[in-house]
């Protein structure tokens, strides 16, 4: 058995902490037992059986099964074709939103994956060394986006281009609430990190978020600088720095374009109107 834990993710809303691999004995079974997370698995090879909530599931190659945290789950390998299966675990803020989004809803416990090749070619990827070595966090991250997407088209029949687009416009909400910080950040990195050109990748989002990237990126930027003059006690300056900009000209210019008025005086505002 080959098993990894990664670091702490900086991603709250859903982030991998282990992914595992293992070839089973004949009849080794694991339960009846209760996770603390969620733990999918692929199975490669071989044939057993998964059993929750009082259902048997017979599964064999090409099939995974979810376990939930709090519910009890007992699994077994078949005595005459054990399985081989893969496991990532997962976990996170937001996960049931996240699963409910993928059209895995609670009652979802098994399913066939539609793109086997894909879903191994992900977990191979992730378990390569340097990969491991580096816990690059934004190849992990969309390495397992890549992986739940193709059991949801498995589960709702459906790998429609307009449910692939969203999973673009989330994916890159939550690129922009991590790394707007960065006063060299990119829309053509960002759209290279989901394998799209930028021209693409722009239109998608604008269709999906009836804005641009720059804009989401300069409203993200701009509410999280407000929600830093009213906080804190930071200088103009410093928040400009905080929030992605070098020049603290250009941010008050974007700011006052943005809210109406310049940084000093909305800070000054609120605060007077508070008293």
């Amino acid at each position: 058995m080959e098993e990894y834990f990664f670091e702490k993710s900086f991603f709250n809303d859903l982030y991998l902490y282990n992914i595992g691999h293992q070839k089973c004995a004949p009849s080794h079974q694991f339960g009846p037992s209760i996770r603390e997370n969620y733990i999918l698995h692929f199975i490669v090879k071989g044939a057993g059986t998964f059993k929750v909530e009082g259902i048997n599931y017979e599964l064999t190659k090409g099939d995974f099964f979810l376990l939930r945290p709090s519910v009890e789950t007992d699994y077994q390998a078949s005595a005459a074709n054990p399985w081989e299966y893969y496991w990532i675990g997962f976990d996170g803020e937001k996960v049931e939103e996240i699963l409910h989004y993928l059209k895995i809803d609670s009652a979802s416990h098994v399913g066939k994956a539609q793109n086997e090749e894909l879903v191994l070619e992900r977990l191979k990827q992730i378990f390569q060394p340097n990969l491991l070595a580096n816990a690059n966090q934004l190849v992990v991250q969309r390495y397992l986006y890549d992986i739940l997407s193709v059991f949801h088209s498995e589960v709702v029949r459906s790998d429609s281009l307009e449910e692939e687009k969203r999973r673009y416009s989330y994916s890159f909400m939550t690129y922009v609430k991590h790394y707007y910080q960065k006063n060299d950040l990119q829309i053509a990195e960002i759209a290279e990190t989901f394998g799209l050109n930028k021209s693409y990748f722009s239109q998608v989002i604008k269709q999906e978020m009836g804005m641009t990237p720059n804009e989401y990126l300069s409203f993200v930027r701009m509410e999280e600088g407000a929600r830093l003059l009213l906080k804190s006690e930071k200088s103009v300056k410093e928040i400009a720095f905080l929030v992605g900009y070098e020049n603290p000209l250009t941010f008050s210019r974007a700011f006052k374009n943005y809210h109406g008025v310049s940084p000093m005086t909305y800070r000054e505002k609120i605060t007077e109107s508070k008293k």
